[in-house]
């Protein structure tokens, strides 16, 4: 049967648009501003990026809070009691604890529930990196593949998922524990921009550093030189915050590197953004061979 769920959730930075044409479901993460608890996803309206980042310029990095096992069981159950199985696309479990609570759930429903299935991918990735697992997903359950085929093809396949990326800021990486405070702050002095990878084991890590804004993202587009293929349909994507025209000069680069069709480019959803800050641009891709 090709008649499944397909489930991730908002760090997927899955837009209500992209959400509505796949066909996708998304549960939400929670941020904590100073006007109080938001979801990090809410199809009934669009995200005001410039407004969260502006915020986040004045008052730093904001608390946000993973799905926990309660959430996923209220996201998760209406769908097997319907006699429907889920295909979960969760954030990776190097840098939260919701794939865990995802699968915990998962678990719990699967015995009160004998015969359904649900099941969860750790991508070992965020953002586009996730979300692009989900349309991937949708693509194939359209195409008549099961649940398992979706699944199986996830899992062989997530290590080939590259994401790369560069900030502006070098206080958010610090007050998420990523640096240190005197590595911040010389950084700053010296205008350097680290450049940052998705790990095998789905941790953000330093890969290198250059100085300048533009030398950045000259050099992630090198990256993309390095491990990209030459499918002109698979799916490239760029997530930034709040800084859509760098986002924009790095499309441009990547499409004088490949015959692209198109570069699918949207602001940081809050979750993720509130820790990688204003100017962070990222970029997401399948490599043919696996570059994690």
């Amino acid at each position: 049967m090709s008649d499944f769920v397909i489930l991730t959730d908002s760090s997927s930075n899955l837009t209500p648009d992209l959400v509505r044409e796949a066909e996708i479901e998304v549960i939400p993460l929670t941020c904590f501003t100073s006007q109080g608890e938001m979801p990090c996803y809410d199809d009934t309206k669009p995200f005001d990026g410039h407004a969260f980042y502006d915020a986040l310029r004045h008052t730093g990095p904001i608390k946000t809070s993973m799905i926990n096992v309660h959430q996923f069981l209220d996201a998760f159950e209406p769908i097997v009691r319907a006699g429907k199985d889920v295909l979960y696309f969760a954030m990776s479990s190097g840098i939260s604890g919701t794939c865990a609570a995802g699968a915990q759930a998962a678990a719990e429903l699967m015995k009160k529930y004998p015969g359904r299935v649900i099941r969860v991918v750790d991508t070992l990735a965020a953002s586009f990196g996730e979300g692009i697992f989900a349309l991937k997903a949708s693509l194939m359950r359209k195409a008549k593949n099961t649940l398992q085929t979706a699944g199986d093809w996830a899992e062989n396949n997530k290590r080939r998922m590259c994401q790369f990326f560069t900030v502006d800021d070098l206080t958010f990486l610090q007050k998420g524990g990523r640096i240190s405070a005197f590595t911040a702050k010389i950084g700053t002095l010296a205008n350097i921009k680290p450049l940052l990878v998705g790990d095998s084991e789905g941790r953000i890590v330093s890969c290198g550093k250059v100085i300048g804004r533009k030398k950045s993202l000259q050099a992630i587009a090198d990256l993309f030189d390095k491990h990209a293929g030459n499918d002109e349909n698979e799916i490239v994507a760029i997530a930034h915050g709040d800084c859509e025209a760098d986002a924009q000069y790095l499309a441009n680069l990547l499409k004088k590197k490949r015959n692209l069709k198109d570069v699918l480019i949207r602001c940081y959803e809050p979750g993720t953004g509130s820790h990688v800050g204003p100017g962070a641009v990222a970029l997401f891709f399948l490599s043919p061979e696996p570059c994690k």
